[in-house]
C-alpha cells in the first residue's frame, strides 16, 4: 500500500487530515481517463458521467454498509450537508459543539435554524447527554472526529443517546472519520453522515457524499425522489466521480480492517511519544480513545522548523495538527520525534 504513494518517499507525511495523497494507481487511471476526454469530447460526459456516478455510489454504499438508493455523491461536505438540512422544518433546534467545523455551524446559521453550542470538554459525550436531558432539541449535529483536536466521538454513546431520544436526528460530519475508522452505517445510531472524499479516502479533490437512513426519510416524510432532485443540482466533475469510484474500490480490494488495525497501532506509538514530551492538551490526555489526529502544543517557530525539515503538517487552532494514516510507519514517527527533540 505505501509504495502506491510516491510522496511518502520524499517527506514525513503527517497531513492526511488536510489532504490525502494521490496514489500512483489513481494517477494511471486518471491519465487513461484523460485520453477518453481527449478522443470523445462532448461524448465523454454523455457516456461516462452516469457510469462513474453509479460506480462511486455503489462502492461507497458497500464501503460504509448503506442502502445505495439513499447514498448520494456530491461536490463536497458543504453541498452534502446543506442540501439535506434545507429539507428540515424551519423550527428544527440544533445542538452543536463549540469550535466545530465552520461550514457545519455556518450553514445552520445561514439557513435560519436556531441552535445552541456547548463547550468541548474531555467528557463531551456526558455533556451532550446532560444537555439533552435538560433541553429539547430536534437535531444533534457534530463531527465524528473533531477537525482541530482529533477528538473521536464515542459511537457507543451515540447509540445510547439514540435509544433514549429516538426522535432526535443525529447528523454527523464524517470527513475526518470515513476511511479512517471501521464504520457500519446500517448498524449504528447515526441518521445521516456527510463528508468530503479528498482526505482519508484519498480520492482527490471534487467529491463529497451524503449517506442517509431510509427510516430518517420516513420519519421526516421526505420521498427519496425529493432528495434525489436536491442532490442532482449543480455540475459534478466527471473525472472526480471516476476517481472516487476508483479510490473506494481500491480500499474495498484491501483488507481494510487490517489497515485500520495497523493505523491504530502506530497511533498509540505516536501518542505515547507525545505524552512523554508533554505535547498534548489535558482534554486529550484525559480521554481513553482518540483518533489518529493530534494537535500538538508547539510554537509557530517550531512549526516552521518542521516544515523546513519536510515534515508535512499544518497549523490549526493553538498548535500544530498532525495525522497518521495506514500508509505511515513507525519510522515516520521516529523521524518526526527526532526533529522535535532537536528543537527542544
Amino acid at each position: 500500500m505505501r509504495s502506491q504513494f510516491p510522496i511518502l518517499d520524499s517527506c514525513v507525511y503527517l497531513n492526511t487530515a488536510y489532504t490525502g495523497p494521490l496514489s500512483s494507481r489513481l494517477l494511471e487511471w486518471r491519465s487513461e481517463d484523460d485520453v477518453y476526454f481527449l478522443t470523445l469530447g462532448d461524448q465523454y460526459k454523455t457516456k461516462l458521467e452516469k457510469q462513474y456516478y453509479g460506480e462511486a455510489r455503489n462502492a461507497l454504499a458497500r464501503f460504509v454498509n448503506s442502502a445505495e438508493e439513499t447514498t448520494f455523491i456530491t461536490a463536497n461536505f458543504s453541498s452534502a450537508f446543506q442540501n439535506f438540512i434545507v429539507q428540515l422544518p424551519q423550527s428544527s433546534y440544533f445542538l452543536v459543539v463549540e469550535d466545530e467545523y465552520p461550514s457545519l455551524t455556518g450553514l445552520i446559521a445561514n439557513h435560519g435554524f436556531s441552535s445552541n453550542e456547548i463547550p468541548m470538554t474531555s467528557q463531551i459525550e456526558q455533556a451532550i447527554w446532560d444537555e439533552l436531558h435538560q433541553n429539547k432539541y430536534s437535531v444533534l449535529t457534530l463531527s465524528a472526529v473533531q477537525y482541530t483536536s482529533g477528538i473521536l466521538i464515542d459511537i457507543d454513546w451515540l447509540s445510547r443517546i439514540k435509544a433514549t431520544f429516538p426522535d432526535l436526528l443525529i447528523l454527523v460530519d464524517g470527513t475526518q472519520f470515513v476511511g479512517a475508522h471501521l464504520f457500519d452505517f446500517a448498524a449504528g445510531p447515526i441518521d445521516a453522515i456527510f463528508g468530503s472524499s479528498y482526505k482519508w479516502l484519498m480520492a482527490g479533490y471534487g467529491t463529497g457524499f451524503a449517506v442517509v437512513k431510509k427510516q430518517l426519510l420516513e420519519q421526516l416524510h421526505i420521498p427519496i425522489s425529493q432528495l434525489d432532485k436536491a442532490y442532482d443540482r449543480g455540475q459534478l466533475s466527471v473525472k472526480a466521480l471516476g476517481s472516487l469510484a476508483y479510490a473506494l474500490n481500491a480500499l474495498l480490494d484491501e483488507d481494510f480492517s487490517s489497515l485500520i488495525e495497523w493505523k491504530e497501532e502506530i497511533t498509540m506509538y505516536l501518542k505515547v511519544g507525545l505524552l512523554k514530551r508533554n505535547l498534548l492538551d489535558d482534554t486529550i490526555v484525559q480521554r481513553e480513545k482518540h483518533s489518529s489526529i493530534f494537535n500538538i502544543l508547539i510554537d509557530e517557530k517550531s512549526y516552521e522548523s518542521l516544515l523546513e525539515n519536510n515534515v508535512r503538517c499544518i497549523w490549526r487552532g493553538k498548535g500544530v495538527r498532525i495525522a497518521l494514516h495506514h500508509y505511515n510507519t513507525k519510522e515516520d514517527v521516529d523521524q518526526f520525534f527526532s526533529y522535535l527533540d532537536r528543537m527542544s
